[in-house]
C-alpha cells in the first residue's frame, strides 16, 4: 500500500483522528472472537493496540482496504490462512511434529499437552505469516500480550508524523521484562530478470504481514554493474522474526511461539543460501547425508528446530529465557552474514569502477557511481541499528561483559542463547566497518571530483590563454586593415599593401 501505485495511505485516517473506514471493515457475523474483543476493549485505554484490531478485521495492513474491500473471497482466504508446525519434545527427548493447514486442527492439537516423561516437555509452535484466525487462536489459548503480534505485522524503517501504524519503542527496563522479542534483519535474494522480480513483488503483496521486497527501489541503481547479467538484480528484503516464551515454573512445560516470514517462490537465495550448521559427515559414514530443505524459511526453521540436542533441551528446561530461539537465530545470523558478504562485494565493485583508468572518460560515470553508493550510505546506519536492537532485546544485561562478571548466576557464554552473542557482536562489528568504509569512500570520491574539476579548470584557463594570444596577434592587423580600407584604390595599390605590412607588423610586435 505504501507506494506510488497505492496512493494516499491516510484515506483511512491519520494518528490524530478516528479511523474513517472502521465502520466498513467491522466484522458483522455472529462468531465469537474473545481475543479480538479483548483487544478492542483495552485499546480504549491503550490506543496503540487499535491498529492490531483493525489489522485483524481487514485481514492485512489496513491501508490495503480499498484494494480488497470488494474481494470478499480474498479477505476470507486471508483470515483463515494457517501454516503452522507444532513440535513436541516429550520429557524423554522423543520428538513428534505435525504441520497444520487449518485452525480447526491446530486448535485441537494445542488442547493436548505433550507428556512429561519425568522432565518438563517442550512445545515449539512455528508460524508462517499471520492471520486473524491464527492470532485469535494463539492469543486466546495462551493469553499472549497483543504487542507481540502488533510488533510483527509492520515493516517500517521510519515513520511520518501522521502515521497511525507507528511502532513506538519500549523502555529497556520494560522490554527486558516482556516474555518475547522481535528481530528485524535482511534477506538477500537474486532474480535473473525483471519478470521474476515483478512476480516476487506480487507474491509479497499477498502476504498478510506487510513486507516490501525493495521499498526504496535501490535494486535498480545497483543492477547492471560490472560482470552482472542484464536485467538481473539482488534485493535486500527486510524481514522479521518474533519469539514468545510462555512464563512458567521449573516443572511446567516449555511453550514457545516463533513467527517467521513467508518466502517468495521465484528467484534464488543469494549464492545458493547459507552453509549448514551441522558438521560435514565423515567419508566413512555410510548413512545417507541430510540437510535442510531450503525451500522456505518456514521449512528450514522446522528442520533445525527438530535437531535440538538433549543438552539444549535441558538448558531450556532450566528456564534460560530464549534458548528455544537458537535455531531461528542461527538462520537470522546466516542471513546477516550473506548480506554483509554481498555488501562487501558491491563496495569492492564500486571501488574497482572508480579506479579504472578510463573512468573519467565519460562525465556520467561519477553520477552513476554516486547513485549506487547512495543506498548504502543511507541504509547502513539503519541496518546497524537493527543489529544493536537485536542484541539488546535477546541478551539484555548479558550483552555487557561487566554485568556478566558481576552476576555469578549468569550461564556460561558457551551454552544456550549466550553462545550466539559473539556471532551477533561479529556482524555488528562488520556492519560498523562497512559504514566507515562507505564514509571514507564517499570522501575519496568527493575529493577526487574536486581534484578533477580543478584539473579541468586549469586546462580551460590554458585554452583561454591561447585564445588571448591569437586575439592579440590579429587585433593590430585588423586595425591596420580597417585603417587602410578607407582608400578606394586599396585593391589596386601595391604601395598600400606594402604599407599594410610596414605598419601592421611593428604594431603586432609592440602589442605582444
Amino acid at each position: 500500500p505504501h507506494s506510488d501505485a497505492g496512493g494516499d495511505a491516510y484515506y483511512i485516517g491519520d494518528a490524530y483522528e478516528p479511523a474513517k473506514c472502521a465502520h466498513e471493515w467491522e466484522i458483522k457475523d455472529n462468531l465469537r472472537r474473545p481475543y479480538l474483543e479483548y483487544i478492542k476493549r483495552i485499546s480504549k485505554h491503550f490506543p496503540h493496540l487499535e491498529y492490531l484490531a483493525h489489522w485483524m478485521e481487514v485481514t492485512c495492513a489496513p491501508p490495503k482496504w480499498k484494494f480488497i474491500q470488494k474481494c470478499e473471497s480474498n479477505r476470507e482466504s486471508r483470515a483463515r490462512r494457517c501454516h503452522v508446525c507444532v513440535l513436541n519434545y516429550d520429557g524423554d527427548g522423543s520428538l513428534s511434529s505435525k504441520t497444520h493447514e487449518s485452525t480447526v486442527g491446530l486448535g485441537a492439537a494445542l488442547m493436548n499437552d505433550p507428556s512429561d516423561g519425568g522432565k518438563a516437555p517442550v512445545r515449539l509452535i512455528i508460524v508462517e505469516d499471520l492471520s486473524r484466525d491464527v492470532v485469535e487462536l494463539l492469543g486466546a489459548r495462551y493469553d499472549i500480550d497483543p504487542l507481540f503480534f502488533l510488533s510483527h505485522i509492520g515493516d517500517y524503517l521510519f515513520h511520518n508524523t501522521r502515521d497511525r501504524w507507528v511502532e513506538l519503542p519500549d523502555l529497556n527496563v520494560v522490554a527486558r521484562q516482556r516474555p518475547y522479542f522481535n528481530v528485524s534483519y535482511l534477506r538477500a535474494r537474486y532474480f535473473k530478470s525483471q519478470l521474476e522480480f515483478a512476480e516476487a513483488e506480487r507474491q509479497t503483496g499477498m502476504w498478510n504481514v506487510l513486507r516490501r521486497l525493495d521499498s526504496d527501489r535501490s535494486s535498480k541503481r545497483l543492477s547492471n554493474g560490472l560482470l552482472d547479467e542484464k536485467d538481473a538484480c539482488v534485493t535486500l528484503t527486510r524481514a522479521k522474526t518474533s519469539v514468545w516464551v510462555k512464563p512458567r515454573s521449573s516443572t511446567e512445560p516449555v511453550i514457545a511461539i516463533v513467527l517467521v516470514d513467508p518466502t517468495v517462490e521465484v528467484g534464488y537465495p543469494q549464492w545458493g543460501g547459507y552453509r549448514p550448521f551441522a558438521p560435514t559427515p565423515s567419508m566413512h559414514d555410510e548413512t545417507a547425508a541430510e540437510g535442510p530443505p531450503r525451500t522456505s524459511l518456514f521449512h528450514d526453521t522446522v528442520y533445525w528446530s527438530s535437531k535440538m540436542t538433549k543438552d539444549e533441551l535441558d538448558i531450556m528446561r532450566a528456564d534460560t529465557k530464549f534458548t528455544v530461539a537458537i535455531p531461528i537465530l542461527r538462520l537470522v545470523l546466516a542471513d546477516w552474514m550473506t548480506v554483509l558478504k554481498y555488501m562487501a562485494t558491491m563496495l569492492n565493485k564500486l571501488e574497482w569502477e572508480f579506479e579504472r583508468p578510463h573512468f573519467w572518460e565519460s562525465p556520467g560515470d561519477i553520477d552513476g557511481l554516486l547513485k549506487k553508493l547512495s543506498p548504502w550510505r543511507r541504509n547502513v546506519p539503519l541496518y546497524n541499528g537493527m543489529i544493536s536492537d537485536a542484541i539488546d532485546r535477546i541478551f539484555g544485561h548479558n550483552a555487557r561483559p561487566e554485568d556478566r562478571n558481576a552476576n555469578a548466576s549468569v550461564p556460561s557464554p558457551d551454552l544456550g542463547i549466550l553462545s550466539l552473542l559473539q556471532d551477533f557482536r561479529s556482524i555488528q562489528q562488520q556492519m560498523a566497518e562497512s559504514q566507515k568504509r562507505i564514509d571514507t569512500y564517499q570522501n575519496i570520491v568527493t575529493a577526487s571530483v574536486n581534484i578533477e574539476e580543478s584539473r579541468r579548470a586549469v586546462q580551460q584557463n590554458q585554452q583561454i590563454g591561447r585564445l588571448t594570444w591569437i586575439a592579440s596577434l590579429f587585433i593590430p592587423l585588423n586595425a591596420t586593415s580597417s585603417f587602410l580600407s578607407i582608400s578606394p584604390d586599396f585593391s589596386a595599390a601595391i604601395q598600400t599593401i606594402r604599407l599594410f605590412f610596414a605598419i601592421g607588423i611593428p604594431l603586432t610586435i609592440i602589442a605582444m
